[in-house]
């Protein structure tokens, strides 16, 4: 992960370098006291994430985050500052993290772990959301969905992880209160229509396809919470933790979080 570092306190700039060097994947692109050199810089170079200091000469940091934002839409921001009051500022302009002076070597690999986890969100242009409420993110706007039975069919097919959802099951799952026939049928068939329809406006209709008979996910191609705690994702199982379900608006993910809560029983971060 390349990332950048602007402040007007060289020793600033020199610390964090320091402290960077010793975390793996990580590698200082840029130190600069300038602000005007880092945004030249960003203009030319690929960068993942940027830490700029809030208050500093000439242009202050929530400006220059909000220029290369412009260069560069999905550059993580993090804030490095020590004056608190600027938190709604950072908010304001969309930062995604806000470290506070002083700082030590285990803040900062707190916020690059997050920071990795986030540059390879945006690496995909889907992200799905399974802890807490259920959303999809295209593009890191959320997705509105009018059918909200095809909502839960997707939902449904995240949970499969790629795996095939077969009418029947979705049916089961999705209409258990109704009778297996032909208008439930035409129920499925119309939330696969509508799934496509979402996603083709989006340019993603790559990430799902379905049948007469099944529907499924190409997991490879889209990032997800839950794929990310499988994975060992250290964030991810923080944001698990946080929020305590999966899926919840779902009662037939009920048998995935009890899973999911008798795995972290064993985990340690």
């Amino acid at each position: 992960m390349r990332v950048i570092i602007v402040d007007d306190e060289r020793l600033a700039l020199k610390q964090f370098s320091m402290e960077v060097d010793e975390i793996p994947g990580v590698t200082v692109a840029g130190a600069f006291f300038n602000p005007l050199e880092a945004l030249d810089y960003v203009r030319d170079n690929m960068v993942e994430a940027a830490f700029l200091d809030i208050e500093m000469p000439g242009m202050n940091g929530l400006v220059l985050a909000e220029k290369m934002r412009e260069i560069l839409p999905d550059l993580v921001v993090v804030f490095v500052t020590g004056y608190e009051q600027y938190t709604l500022d950072a908010l304001k302009v969309k930062a995604d993290y806000y470290l506070t002076k002083p700082y030590d070597s285990d803040d900062i690999r707190e916020v690059l772990d997050r920071a990795k986890l986030l540059s390879a969100r945006q690496g995909k242009r889907v992200y799905v959301r399974t802890f807490g409420r259920f959303d999809v993110f295209i593009d890191r706007k959320a997705v509105y969905f009018a059918n909200t039975k095809a909502k839960e069919l997707f939902a449904l097919c995240v949970d499969h992880r790629g795996g095939t959802v077969t009418m029947e099951e979705a049916a089961d799952k999705l209409w258990e209160d109704r009778a297996y026939d032909s208008q439930v049928k035409n129920l499925y068939r119309k939330a696969v229509m509508y799934i496509r329809m979402v996603l083709s406006e989006n340019g993603v209709e790559d990430i799902f396809s379905g049948n007469r008979g099944s529907c499924q996910i190409d997991a490879q191609k889209i990032d997800c919470d839950y794929y990310e705690l499988l994975r060992g994702n250290p964030e991810a199982l923080r944001e698990w933790r946080l929020t305590g379900n999966y899926l919840h608006e779902y009662s037939w993910a009920e048998e995935t979080c009890a899973r999911l809560e008798l795995a972290d029983g064993v985990i340690e971060e």
